[in-house]
């Protein structure tokens, strides 16, 4: 979804941001133990967003680098980086868990 740590970085410097949620979610899930079943964890790595909502977010990006988004555009755009949050949470623990399962 994002192409680069810099934009990253400049969408979310951007907004005001309040609870970490993601912070959060990442104590829940802990990415660092690779507990997943192989067939889970290939799973986790497979869920992406649709070709659409990857275009939606970037013109999104787009309009927030200039600093032109509406109210709603910028919420809109909050809930694609929170789901990009936490699918890169999941995405984490999946990759633990598969590094673990070819290991052993």
């Amino acid at each position: 979804m994002i192409s680069t740590r810099a934009q990253f970085d400049a969408i979310v410097t951007s907004m005001a941001t309040g609870f970490d949620s993601t912070t959060l979610f990442r104590r829940v899930i802990e990415p660092e133990t690779g507990t997943l079943a192989p067939d889970l964890a290939r799973y986790l790595m497979s869920l992406d967003f649709k070709a659409e909502d990857h275009a939606r977010f970037e013109v999104l990006s787009e309009k927030a680098q200039d600093g032109a988004l509406s109210t709603q555009e910028r919420e809109e755009l909050e809930g694609f980086l929170h789901v990009d949050s936490l699918l890169t949470v999941m995405r984490l623990k999946a990759e633990r868990s598969l590094a673990i399962a070819n290991a052993g």
